[in-house]
């Protein structure tokens, strides 16, 4: 059997180990979780940006509009999302990740474990180390030339006005316990 050029190329690889690993992922899901796996993908971003705007959130997940409007409410009902007005422009609803669904994503993340886990399987400890250094430098290369949306990013100058030059660190809305960092469902 030959193999396609496309199957050799590196976007088609990343692609097709992603739909793979999700697939994976949703077999697991699907006797464990009560959310599927679009939605774990959603809170594991809202966990990352914490208060971003559903039509930020919409360009990050590069979801229409209307489908990421129906999800929401759907998991703003089963107590998985809160909205809150911005502040400074009440026509701007703020999403945030509740107590609720913080058990869900760390399920999520044992079973991103555990696929991971059987991806990675016949690496030595160092290839797979090594492999996910790898793709962090390929997502920083493309992350500096790729825009982020602009209400996730704090401004270098308001950084530097409270003293800090790092992005305030992600948390779930309520809970400062560090349960909120889930790196194999988030891919930056």
């Amino acid at each position: 059997m030959k193999v396609s050029d496309s199957a050799q190329r590196f976007g088609f690889l990343v692609a097709d180990i992603q739909r793979l690993f999700g697939r994976r992922f949703e077999q697991f899901a699907q006797r464990t979780l009560p959310m599927t796996r679009a939605q774990c993908r959603l809170l594991a971003y809202l966990a990352v940006n914490r208060g971003v705007s559903q039509t930020v959130l919409a360009d990050i997940l590069e979801t229409p509009a209307q489908t990421l409007a129906r999800t929401l409410a759907g998991m703003e009902e089963a107590g998985w999302v809160r909205r809150r007005s911005d502040a400074r422009d009440p026509r701007i609803e703020r999403l945030f990740v509740t107590r609720a669904a913080v058990a869900q994503l760390q399920i999520a993340r044992r079973l991103s474990d555990e696929v991971r886990d059987e991806a990675l399987h016949g690496l030595t400890a160092f290839e797979a180390v090594q492999l996910t250094q790898l793709l962090q430098k390929v997502r920083r290369n493309l992350g500096n030339v790729v825009p982020t949306p602009l209400d996730t990013v704090v401004p270098a100058t308001l950084r530097r006005a409270q003293g800090d030059d790092t992005p305030p660190s992600p948390h779930i809305d309520g809970a400062d316990d560090g349960t909120s960092e889930f790196p194999d469902l988030r891919p930056r």
